[in-house]
């Protein structure tokens, strides 16, 4: 009896070993997968930029300046008229997801033509020194936007073609 307490005893501790092996050669655990959508940008133009009607220098050169805000400034011998299109900033609406930083985008310089004749547009806007990093207004959840305002300032030689001079630029805006 003996010898079979001993083997029956050694059978069962064979199989607790065997138990225990068995569970430890594998494992799991559960994750989550998540996503947070939100609306797409858009960007709306609302006015253009008007520099206005000007006379040109009678000699040298001079220049046109608009501001963010659509006040429009004159040096060196131009002189600014009031008829023609009253003088203003373009405007931009970004429209997204509310509280979303956003990168935006305009143009250092843009060219207007007249015919042949051109004129460059050196540009500023009212976002500061970090146009990468604006924010648009709310929360997430709901609709932010951010309003961008882009002046401009052209030099006008004395020699510039007389008419109606016009260029295009673009903004852009990225979520970041």
């Amino acid at each position: 009896m003996n010898r079979f307490a001993l083997v029956s005893a050694l059978a069962v501790a064979a199989l607790g070993f065997a138990g225990t092996a068995s569970a430890q050669s594998t494992a799991s655990a559960s994750g989550q997968g998540s996503i947070t959508v939100i609306r797409p940008l858009t960007v709306t133009k609302s006015a253009d930029m008007k520099f206005g009607t000007v006379v040109r220098p009678s000699t040298g050169s001079g220049s046109v300046v608009v501001s963010n805000a659509g006040a429009r400034t004159v040096s060196g011998g131009v002189v600014a008229l009031n008829s023609g299109d009253a003088p203003q900033a373009a405007q931009f609406n970004i429209d997204g997801e509310g509280g979303q930083s956003v990168s935006v985008t305009v143009p250092a310089t843009f060219t207007m033509a007249n015919g042949s004749e051109s004129l460059t547009v050196t540009t500023s806007n009212n976002l500061g020194a970090n146009a990468s990093a604006q924010t648009l207004s709310n929360a997430l959840g709901s609709a932010g936007s951010l309003n961008v305002r882009v002046g401009g300032s052209v030099a006008l030689p004395s020699t510039a073609a007389t008419g109606v001079y016009t260029g295009t630029f673009t903004v852009s805006a990225a979520y970041n």
